[in-house]
C-alpha cells in the first residue's frame, strides 16, 4: 500500500512537470531585478553565462560624456564615431587575456540587458559593478535608483577579449533591441585607434 502511494505521488509530480507551460526565453524577456538572480551562473574558464549588476556600487553620476553614444535612451557606450577605441591590457593570461576598462553609464530606473555576440564560448566577456568585476556573456542591469540625483549612474568594469577586435554587443531595453560594436584594443570602422594599452 505504501509503495503504491509513493508511485502515485511520483507519477503526479512528473505529469505536472510535463504539462506546465514553458516560460519565456530569458534572452527576449525584459531585464528586471525580480526574475533574475544576482549570483553568476559560472561557465567555463571563469566566464559566467549571466550576471546581474549590483546597484550598490556606482562610482559616479551625471550625463554621458560627449564621446559616448546614448543607445535606446537608456545606456551610454563608447560606440560613436567620435569616440576613441578602448585600449586593452594583459589581464594575466587565459582565454580572456585582454581587459579594456570602460565605465557603463545607465539611466537611473531603467532596466537594460547587454550580451556579447554569440557563440563566444569563453573568449569574450563583459562586466561592471563588482569588487572586482567578472566577465560574463550576458549582463543584466536592474532599474537602479537615482541615489545621486543626476539621472544617470556610472559603474566600473569593462570588456574581456582574447585578441583586439571590434566587439559586437546586443542591447535590449523595454522590448527594443539594438546591436552595436565597441572597439576593444583596435578601432571599429570610423573610430580613432586606442590611445594606448589600457587607455
Amino acid at each position: 500500500m505504501r509503495r503504491q502511494l509513493l508511485r502515485a505521488t511520483v507519477a503526479a509530480v512528473l505529469l505536472a512537470g510535463c504539462s506546465s507551460t514553458p516560460s519565456r526565453p530569458m534572452a527576449t524577456a525584459p531585464a528586471t531585478s525580480a526574475d533574475r538572480s544576482s549570483a553568476p551562473s559560472t561557465a567555463v574558464a571563469g566566464v559566467a553565462d549571466t550576471q546581474t549588476l549590483s546597484c550598490a556600487h556606482p562610482i559616479d553620476g551625471g550625463p554621458p560624456p560627449a564621446d559616448y553614444e546614448v543607445i535606446l535612451g537608456a545606456v551610454a557606450l563608447p560606440t560613436s564615431s567620435v569616440s576613441r577605441a578602448i585600449g586593452a591590457a594583459d589581464s594575466g593570461g587565459g582565454a580572456t587575456r585582454l581587459f579594456a576598462k570602460a565605465g557603463l553609464l545607465v539611466r537611473a530606473g531603467q532596466a537594460v540587458e547587454l550580451q556579447v555576440g554569440a557563440p563566444t564560448g569563453n573568449r569574450l566577456g563583459i562586466g561592471w559593478g563588482g569588487w572586482p568585476s567578472q566577465p560574463s556573456r550576458r549582463f543584466v542591469v536592474p532599474p537602479c535608483p537615482d541615489g545621486k540625483g543626476t539621472g544617470w549612474l556610472v559603474f566600473a568594469g569593462g570588456y574581456w577579449v582574447d585578441q583586439p577586435l571590434c566587439l559586437p554587443v546586443t542591447l535590449r531595453v523595454a522590448g527594443m533591441v539594438q546591436r552595436v560594436t565597441i572597439g576593444v584594443g583596435t578601432a571599429c570602422p570610423g573610430q580613432r585607434p586606442p590611445a594606448g594599452p589600457g587607455a
